[in-house]
């Protein structure tokens, strides 16, 4: 690799970490806004989209097994989810988000849309949609390879 394109390569690697750190940082901000911790916040988005059982959970937020019965029996004490037996393995639960927790995972996520649209302001829509479709692209490739860090899906 060239000079040129080492230090745009590290140069690039540089800006997605400050980006993902300043995202992270909203992330936490949109959660604390609406009553939520972080993993809270990150279970229900997970949830809303399709139901998973606790091994799945804990896979996806990479936390061990005590951390995640910990967290689903809270969030289900507070009403934001339950957890009920899986259609074909009895023995397994299957956790999915309640009204309240549908309600309060919608509650994030418009804070937290607001949050990002600050960050992304300054751009003109074009330029907002050139960033989506590049990291839209990242996406794609990161998901048909696999290339997710080991346990964070």
């Amino acid at each position: 690799m060239s000079a040129d394109v080492s230090a745009a390569h590290d140069g690039l690697i540089t800006q997605l970490g400050r980006v993902a750190a300043t995202v992270a940082a909203h992330y936490d901000a949109s959660a604390a806004a609406v009553g939520l911790d972080s993993q809270q916040a990150r279970l229900l988005f997970i949830l809303v989209v399709k139901p998973v059982n606790m091994l799945g959970l804990t896979s996806s937020l990479n936390v061990p097994k005590s951390t995640m019965t910990g967290l689903v029996a809270r969030m289900e004490r507070s009403d934001l989810l339950e957890r009920d037996p899986a259609a074909g393995d009895r023995r397994s639960l299957v956790a999915t988000p309640t009204a309240a927790g549908r309600t309060r995972s919608r509650e994030f996520e418009r804070d937290l849309a607001g949050r990002v649209s600050a960050l992304l302001a300054g751009l003109d829509q074009d330029e907002q949609h050139e960033v989506a479709d590049l990291l839209s692209e990242v996406l794609t490739r990161v998901e048909s390879r696999s290339l997710y860090p080991e346990g964070s899906v």
